[in-house]
């Protein structure tokens, strides 16, 4: 990055419940090795380096029992740059806490916010496009990125954007008309049709002055409470402070309410891996349309996904099934309902079997 002022900011506070039973509540999926040889906090570690050089300009929040876990994979991560959050109260709270960190330390500095969970190949388009990100934020502007939508997928939320923003970048900048949730399928496909409409991907850049001003004005408690997180004595008297803000997502706290709100067309591969149907989308399948992780034969299947690493599994004539075996759960669905999984873990708990999450 040619900004100086510019901070990377990686969230790795949550609990991946999608992936499950790959991802648990010990070691949710930003922990794990899903694509790649490195865990998913790793790589966009190293994206987060590829944009701003030095670890003491990237800043990770996470939730106070994964610390241990980030800094074993984060060696390098200074110590003061882990802020982690006494319990989990969704994004805002913690963009809030970042926010006034980084204020204290820079009262010009820019935040990129990434998660920490998302799979990014092209850090060369990345980087134009934070770049222009940050010409948009100069302005004043809180500042989202859009995918191009490849597919109407109903799993996403999506901004919808108007005129374009007077900045000069080498990727396009528009204001923001309206974030739209999930939609049906039918809507999805009108949203595609429509050209307007780009996947809300969760990243985002602004300057710290302009979040607090916009969280002081939309979130007050959470702007209050994040200034006395930095005075606070104890960790006891961090958690009680950290309380009192409210729980919801930046989403929904302040890009919804804010006025001045910009997107960049992403120039950049991007998936949020959200489930197992996305990993599948990711991943190669074989001369049978499986995607496989272990040893498998299958006869009359196509379209499955199985990851059994060192197991043995045989299909026969079934279609669009994810099969995983994680430990000592496997878990049989169909691949387009994966989005469901999180509603699947809370009948799992109501079995009785809440060590399996």
């Amino acid at each position: 990055m040619s900004d100086p002022k510019a901070y990377a900011v990686i969230m790795a506070g949550g609990s991946g419940t999608r992936f499950w039973p790959l991802s648990r509540n010990e070691t949710p999926k930003q922990f794990l090795q899903i694509v790649g040889e490195d865990s998913m906090l790793k790589q966009t570690w190293d994206r987060c380096l590829a944009l701003v050089e030095d670890p003491a300009r990237v800043l990770v929040v996470t939730a106070a029992r994964y610390a241990d876990l980030t800094r074993a994979e984060l060696p390098d991560l200074p110590e003061a740059n882990l802020l982690a959050e006494p319990e989990a109260r969704n994004t805002a709270p913690c963009l809030a806490w970042t926010a006034a960190e980084l204020h204290r330390r820079d009262a010009d500095s820019v935040m990129m916010v990434f998660p920490a969970d998302h799979v990014i190949e092209d850090v060369e388009g990345l980087g134009r496009s934070v770049e222009a990100a940050c010409k948009a934020a100069a302005t004043g502007a809180l500042v989202t990125f859009g995918v191009p939508p490849r597919y109407a997928e109903t799993g996403y939320g999506y901004v919808e954007v108007g005129d374009s923003l007077e900045v000069e970048s080498a990727a396009p900048v528009r204001h923001v008309v309206a974030f739209r949730e999930k939609p049906d399928a039918a809507t999805a496909q009108d949203y595609v049709a429509a050209g307007l409409f780009l996947w809300n991907s969760g990243m985002f850049v602004w300057r710290s002055a302009t979040l607090i001003e916009a969280m002081s004005e939309h979130l007050p408690e959470a702007a209050d409470a994040a200034t006395r997180m930095l005075s606070a004595a104890s960790d006891d008297d961090r958690a009680e402070t950290y309380g009192d803000m409210p729980a919801i997502s930046i989403d929904y706290g302040i890009m919804e309410r804010a006025s001045a709100v910009a997107c960049v067309e992403a120039q950049f591969d991007w998936s949020d891996v959200g489930s197992w149907e996305a990993l599948a989308e990711l991943l190669p399948a074989d001369a049978d349309d499986n995607v496989v992780r272990g040893a498998v034969a299958s006869l009359d299947a196509s379209g499955n996904l199985v990851h059994a690493p060192g197991e043995a599994v045989a299909l026969l004539g079934v279609e669009n099934l994810a099969v995983v075996r994680a430990g000592d759960v496997l878990l049989v669905a169909r691949l387009d309902r994966s989005q469901d999984i999180k509603a699947l873990r809370d009948q799992v708990a109501a079995a009785g079997m809440e060590d399996k999450l």
